[in-house]
């Protein structure tokens, strides 16, 4: 059996990593303070953090999926 060539891993590798660098992002935008001034507030915070999730859950399901 081939293997891959090397600059195919790394990307996978990246995608993946990439997926769970969003969702770190999200998961920080639920459950950091509120008294932070850069970060977004209220209902905005939320929509943010959840579309993060879904988006790097996504990106890494996909970079994981293109490896097998």
């Amino acid at each position: 059996m081939r293997q891959k060539p090397s600059g195919d891993l790394i990307s996978l590798y990246l995608n993946v990593l990439m997926g769970l660098l969003y969702m770190g992002g999200g998961i920080y935008l639920i459950a950091s303070s509120q008294s932070f001034g850069l970060l977004p507030r209220g209902t905005f915070r939320y929509l943010l953090a959840g579309l993060l999730l879904i988006y790097g859950a996504f990106r890494a399901y996909r970079g994981v999926q293109r490896l097998f």
